[in-house]
């Protein structure tokens, strides 16, 4: 099912829904007139109200000055009175001693009448006496005039400051219309006022008292401009001049939300509210009228989308080429039927079928041919299957069937109709092709078993069936799985151990015959497991081959070896001739040649005396690429040996071909010696062709006396092996060559 295109487009989806409503220009014009008619409408009522609480603050502020101004007198007059009655009271017993004097005065002063000084003075207004007594200043006569005549009118001094006001009252002794003395007293009016403030007066109200001649100020503040004030006339008895008392708010008295600043934010925030609540109306109202529009056309991508996610469905679950399930989808059809029939006793069968050749059949003849090969095969399976079954393609040669409905003897008969009708001729744009396939059948033998372990167990078994020369049908084995497992176990440790630099070099020494000395030492990589087995090179190297890390690990080797044998040539006794072992998996890098360079100038080791020796893959696969390796080395002065000769594919065009100055005899010619006729005529051919060659031989897994006569007698000249000495670590062999050389020995056991 291919995927239809479709004109859904996420941007155009939501344009609607991103595109600003801007509302009509006469709407604009409508708003904002309203508005500025609910502020016209604010602004007088402000203005009205500002007016009318100025009034009422003038009127409250006109009482409260009356009744200060009413306190005051009255404050003054009982300070009048009191004078009166002292002058009374001295008039029926003059004082003639200034402590009589004093007695008068003390006996007089009251609680709530408080003279700042009272003083006595004569007829010609020359004071005599001081109540109380002070070292400050005394004015010697008394500064008054008189504004009445006898009868105990009051004098007072005509004062420009409230601080110090005089008053006076005459006494008479003899003759009414003449005083013979005078009774003083002086006042300190501002302080007495400031206390009526406070006791008549509240914190916020101010008090300024005004000459009522001049406008002279003579007590407070003056008010501020505009203020609201209060005002009445004060006069007191026998004074001149008359005053004006004022009051007036302190600006901090004003408060913010008072009637007129509240009409006047309510008017503000009624006419935002409104204006937004006109505009929001204008906006829905454009905003419906676009929505009837949009509804048609979002219900039209709405089908769009569906049929997209199904679409998008159908390809998450499908292969794109045949429209066949895929594993994911498999998997779940699987474990779904696994649920289903849980407590039938139908068997659950899965048959992997594996297209081994199909990667060929693509390098061959192309994509093209490779495809309709694929899309042939699944209709093939497709027609081969009835209805209840289920067929997938799980990779780009895998298909699997599963069958619900037949034995196991039925389901491994079925799988071998599969193979005959895959294995049947294909013609595809006119070129003929023969498919072929390894099947793998399992069964579900366990009620808890998963669908991913039912399909591993058809995969391995099917990989099982690869393996074999003539491919059939494989039923899987739990002993498969087992041998599975421990082979990926194997491949674990040993990555983890190439990784973790666990592993180690042994070296196994060559040994000339002749001369009974060691010619050179081959390096061998060595691991020890957890459970202390010594892992063998051959595993060792399959396995990094396998799993990648045949460049890292060869590196390794390259370097350590090369560490250890200048080690060697700095204690003065390394053998002529290091052998390092490259694998042809090495050589699919090419700067092969300049690591190896690298590392012997790194490691300043003459490259006379270093040997690569090749593995036969080395001459099979990327023959220009690996000569030219190979011609760079030897230019260096590295010698080469091919190893495990005379196995494989060994060809005497390796020899014409490289520059190979060295031939390893395998170990597996050398086992059977003597008694071997098979294996002893080979030797001999190896080492006449050698001989004729001028190449070198050596002989590998020489580890019988027997043996090592035999390969003597016919011309051997150098052997490797446990005769005379097995591979040992760099300190055992540093303590062997120094104990050996320059003649060697060598231990039968």
């Amino acid at each position: 099912m291919p995927l239809q295109r479709t004109t859904l487009n996420i941007d155009d989806r939501f344009s609607i829904a991103k595109r600003p409503f801007r509302p009509r220009g006469r709407a604009i014009l409508v708003i904002a007139m309203i508005c500025f008619a609910i502020l016209i409408a604010t602004f007088s009522l402000f203005n009205t109200a500002q007016e009318q609480q100025r009034l009422r603050t003038e009127q409250l502020l006109s009482v409260e000055a009356s009744s200060f101004s009413d306190a005051l007198t009255r404050h003054m007059n009982a300070h009048l009175n009191e004078l009166s009655v002292l002058a009374s009271e001295i008039e029926r017993n003059i004082p003639s001693t200034y402590s009589t004097w004093q007695a008068l005065v003390q006996a007089h002063q009251g609680n709530d009448v408080h003279f700042q000084a009272l003083f006595w003075a004569e007829s010609d207004r020359t004071i005599r006496w001081h109540y109380p007594q002070s070292d400050a200043e005394k004015p010697e006569q008394f500064p008054f005039d008189v504004l009445g005549d006898g009868n105990a009118q009051l004098l007072r001094m005509d004062v420009e400051s409230l601080h110090d006001w005089h008053i006076a009252h005459p006494i008479y002794t003899q003759n009414r219309n003449t005083p013979d003395y005078y009774l003083g007293g002086t006042l300190d009016i501002a302080e007495h006022i400031s206390h009526l403030a406070s006791d008549y007066l509240d914190t916020f109200q101010k008090l300024t008292l005004y000459a009522a001649s001049d406008g002279h100020v003579v007590f407070g503040d003056i008010p501020p401009n505009g203020a609201a004030t209060g005002q009445v006339g004060l006069t007191l008895t026998g004074a001149s001049p008359e005053f004006i008392v004022t009051l007036w708010n302190s600006p901090e008295s004003e408060h913010f939300l008072s009637l007129p600043m509240l009409i006047y934010i309510s008017g503000l925030v009624v006419t935002i509210l409104v204006g937004i609540a006109l505009y929001l109306i204008e906006i829905n109202l454009m905003a419906r009228k676009a929505e009837q529009a949009t509804i048609t056309r979002l219900q039209n991508e709405i089908a769009q989308r569906k049929d997209v996610e199904n679409q998008l469905h159908f390809i998450a679950n499908h292969d794109p080429l045949t429209y066949l399930p895929n594993r994911h989808a498999l998997l779940n059809h699987i474990q779904h039927t696994i649920n289903k029939t849980l407590s039938a006793t139908r068997t659950l069968s899965l048959i992997c079928i594996d297209i081994d050749n199909i990667k060929e059949i693509n390098d061959l003849h192309g994509y093209r041919i490779h495809d309709d090969v694929l899309t042939t095969v699944a209709k093939r399976l497709q027609n081969l299957l009835p209805p209840q079954a289920y067929l997938a393609r799980t990779s780009d040669e895998h298909f699997v069937m599963l069958r619900t409905d037949l034995s196991p003897l039925e389901a491994e008969v079925h799988a071998k109709q599969v193979r005959l009708t895959v294995e049947k001729e294909c013609h595809a744009q006119g070129v003929t092709v023969l498919p072929s396939c390894a099947i793998g059948v399992a069964y579900r033998y366990d009620t808890s078993m998963p669908a991913h372990e039912l399909l591993r167990h058809a995969d391995t078994a099917a990989h099982r069936a690869r393996q074999l020369v003539h491919h059939r049908v494989v039923v899987f084995q739990m002993a498969m799985r087992d041998h599975l497992q421990q082979k990926r176990d194997i491949e674990y440790t040993i990555r983890k151990a190439i990784q973790g630099n666990e592993l180690m070099l042994h070296f196994q020494p060559q040994v000339d015959l002749k001369t009974q000395r060691i010619v050179g030492i081959e390096a061998l990589v060595r691991w020890q497991d957890e459970g202390g087995t010594i892992i063998s090179p051959d595993t060792i190297v399959r396995t990094a081959e396998d799993t990648g890390l045949m460049q890292q690990l060869g590196n390794w080797i390259i370097n350590k070896a090369l560490e250890h044998y200048a080690m060697l040539l700095t204690e003065g006794c390394a053998p002529p001739m290091l052998a390092i072992n490259v694998s042809g998996h090495e050589f699919q890098d090419s700067f092969l040649a300049d690591t190896i360079l690298q590392a012997i100038e790194r490691h300043q080791v003459p490259a006379e005396r270093v040997q690569i020796e090749l593995t036969e893959q080395v001459f099979i696969e990327n023959l220009e690429q690996n000569q030219q390796t190979l011609h760079t080395l030897t230019e260096a002065g590295i010698s080469l040996a091919i190893d495990d000769f005379g196995t494989g594919y060994s060809s005497l065009a390796y020899l014409k071909h490289f520059p190979v100055d060295t031939v390893k005899i395998d170990r597996s010619f050398i086992d059977q010696l003597p008694e071997c006729k098979d294996d002893a005529v080979i030797c001999q051919a190896v080492i006449g062709m050698a001989d004729l060659l001028g190449l070198k031989v050596v002989a590998e897994g020489v580890e019988h006396q027997a043996q090592k006569d035999y390969l003597a007698q016919i011309g051997c000249r150098y052997i490797q092996g446990h005769l005379y000495y097995p591979a040992m670590g760099v300190d055992q062999l540093l303590t062997l060559l120094k104990q050996h050389i320059p003649y060697l020995r060598y231990s039968n056991s």
